[in-house]
């Protein structure tokens, strides 16, 4: 009925009325692209441990952007890279780059990088010394292959913006992780350790993406766990 009485106003009076966008869709753009870099004699992030140089890929690492605008036209940059940290000055230069590109629709106070902890990626892109040392110096095509990745997923998602529904949900997930130093949190006073149920934190959360028709555009998790599983005598780059 909606459809009929709009298309009858814009046949009689020319009017461009639409409806009111509801208030639990969004416009919701994805990206991703490789950030792996140089896969030879870079030394890895993670375990600070001199010789530690990558000798070629296991995975292959990625950014993945997401885009949220709502129907005031807020908006909202959420990059997760496949890194150990995300360094201050990867976030200045994207910004930078986002401005440039994008105006004002880009800025400090909406755009988000985070890591996925990884301890098999490369080293030498963050800007504070202790850093570079452990990594053996700063090494510019590895830093700039990470921001020129990160900057073509965020276009990616600005690109492809379409309407969607956010969902959430989130539950224990038991036996993916430990305390990897449970005597240590067993000095913690009867009362701190009285509110919790496990010694480390059970709860995943998950975000899910999709367009109206309920097809998957794409799936965020937050779960506590530290991404360690090769160890220091790995030189792979892994995800």
């Amino acid at each position: 009925m909606k459809i009929l009485m709009l298309g009858i106003c814009l046949f009689i009076i020319g009017c461009t009325q639409t409806a009111p966008v509801p208030d639990d869709q969004y416009q919701i753009g994805t990206g991703i692209a490789d950030i792996t870099g140089p896969a030879a004699e870079i030394n890895m992030m993670g375990y600070a441990t001199l010789g530690q140089d990558t000798s070629g890929i296991h995975l292959r690492l990625f950014s993945r952007a997401v885009i949220i605008v709502d129907n005031t036209g807020n908006r909202i940059l959420y990059i997760t890279a496949d890194l150990q940290g995300i360094a201050q000055i990867i976030k200045m230069e994207i910004v930078k780059a986002l401005e440039a590109k994008y105006k004002d629709l880009y800025h400090h106070e909406n755009v988000l990088i985070s890591a996925t902890h990884t301890h098999s990626g490369p080293g030498g892109f963050f800007q504070y010394l202790l850093y570079i040392f452990t990594a053996e110096g700063f090494i510019k095509d590895s830093y700039q292959d990470i921001v020129d990745g990160i900057m073509r997923s965020i276009d990616m998602a600005h690109n492809n913006l379409k309407p969607g529904y956010i969902y959430w949900n989130e539950g224990e997930l038991t036996d993916s992780s430990v305390n990897r130093s449970p005597a240590a949190y067993d000095n913690n006073p009867k009362e701190e350790k009285d509110k919790y149920k496990y010694n480390t934190d059970k709860i995943m959360n998950s975000m899910k993406f999709t367009d109206l028709n309920g097809e998957p555009l794409a799936l965020v998790n937050w779960h506590a766990v530290h991404c360690v599983s090769m160890n220091n005598s790995n030189t792979l780059i892994s995800s």
